[in-house]
């Protein structure tokens, strides 16, 4: 127990200054070995000792606790067969969910049904161990394929949870020698987080199974099937990320789904930013659009070096094509030396790194009515603002029944989450309108 609190102890310390280097850097956590200070790679490099150093440890007590399990297992079996047939016992290794060797017995004991073998395999409270390392890519290959999950704030939670943001700071006032003090509290809004389930499955066949096992298990067939998986995974996500509408799926960056953003703002919804004339599509966004729609951010948010642009494809080309005059003349945006939106960044526009986004909006909302925000085309802000919450652990199953008369098996991994927009006033956005007028 010592052990396992030492190692939460020093987990929750990486976490804290993997933050604290996002925060400071607006760069991902990963990049601290190669970017990070002098004194932050000697941080992380002792961490990282000290993991190793608890991790062995757990492992050797783990070794010797299951030496005695098999040596009692052993005595029985020996016990219960007759002494002139009782045969020599084969020495059993330990089982590292981390090896090829786990990958390849855990894929064929699911494929099979082989209860006992699963029996065997099991090394945690789940009853789908999936492989470490085959966890880990998965993990790894979403946030790749995720354009969301790079620039989100991403959080681990064990449950559902209700967090409080602040909605309004304390009043402040001016007060002569000896005048009266008013105290006033911040006020705080809820927000719900309640992690959804998403699923992918594919299916193989009896011989892939057998190669994927022949030929090394994780790093060949099931390489392929761990990357297509996270893939189909990341995708469905990233389009919940950006445009759902947060009831029973995850909020997304671009939801439309209150009716009230020019007033109260109860959906906690981007609210501010520049409307485009009724029905106009992407394509329709001028230079004057974007840079109001930058400076309608509080600067309190857009001093961050994680004040970023998200938009489609669509209106990168937009971008690209303004020129100087309306008759043509010079592009705008030029990846040079001098001038234009990206004032002289390559890679920029106004200054800002961008993200394109495979699911934000080219065309207006279908929503009709008095106050009701369309679709977002362009979307700005400071992304620690914007909060991804993965469910802890991916889970797997594998069916082979449903089409055993093809010889094929199914495999199914799910993971959890949620998103959601903490402080809307932290973003602004360029939107369609079409309320009908």
């Amino acid at each position: 127990m010592d052990e396992l609190n030492k190692l939460g102890g020093i987990a929750h310390e990486y976490r804290k200054s993997v933050d604290a280097y996002e925060r400071r850097t607006g760069r991902a956590g990963q990049t601290v070995d190669s970017l990070g200070s002098g004194e932050e790679r000697e941080k992380f490099a002792k961490m990282d000792a000290d993991l190793d150093a608890v991790e062995k440890t757990i492992q050797a007590q783990y070794a010797m606790r299951k030496a005695a399990e098999d040596r009692v297992r052993e005595l029985e079996a020996r016990l219960a067969e007759p002494t002139l047939r009782a045969r020599p016992v084969e020495a059993k290794k330990d089982l590292d969910r981390n090896s090829a060797e786990f990958a390849a017995r855990w894929l064929f004991a699911h494929a099979t049904k082989n209860e006992a073998e699963i029996r065997e395999l099991q090394l945690g409270t789940t009853d789908a161990a999936i492989p470490t390392d085959m966890e880990r890519r998965i993990v790894a290959r979403m946030h790749e394929a995720s354009v969301l999950r790079q620039i989100a704030k991403v959080s681990t939670i064990d449950s559902n949870r209700t967090i409080k943001v602040e909605g309004a700071l304390p009043t402040a006032a001016l007060v002569s020698e000896g005048g009266s003090i008013t105290p006033a509290d911040p006020a705080f809004a809820s927000v719900s987080v309640t992690p959804y389930k998403y699923v992918a499955a594919t299916t193989m066949t009896k011989e892939f199974i057998e190669d994927a096992i022949g030929t090394g298990g994780i790093g060949t067939g099931m390489q392929y099937v761990t990357d297509r998986l996270a893939v189909a995974l990341a995708k469905k996500m990233d389009e919940a990320f950006t445009v759902g509408g947060g009831a029973s799926a995850p909020q997304g960056i671009g939801d439309v789904s209150s009716n009230s953003w020019a007033t109260s703002n109860t959906g906690r919804i981007i609210n501010q930013g520049v409307q485009l004339a009724e029905d106009a599509v992407a394509t329709a966004i001028s230079g004057d659009n974007i840079i109001d729609c930058i400076h309608a951010v509080p600067s309190a948010y857009r001093n961050s070096p994680r004040f970023r642009i998200l938009t489609s494809d669509t209106v990168l080309k937009t971008i690209r094509k303004i020129k100087t005059t309306a008759s043509g003349g010079d592009y705008v945006w030029k990846l040079s030396e001098t001038g234009g939106l990206s004032l002289g960044s390559p890679g920029t526009i106004y200054g800002l790194p961008y993200y394109i986004g495979e699911y934000v909006a080219t065309t207006q909302s279908g929503a009709t009515g008095t106050n009701t925000r369309g679709n977002a085309y362009f979307i700005v802000g400071n992304w620690d603002y914007f909060e991804i919450f993965d469910r802890s652990g991916i889970e797997s199953m594998i069916d082979p029944y449903s089409a055993a008369s093809t010889q094929k098996s199914t495999m199914y991994v799910w993971a959890r989450t949620d998103s959601r927009i903490m402080q809307p006033e932290a973003f602004a956005a360029i939107y369609g309108d079409n309320d009908g007028a």
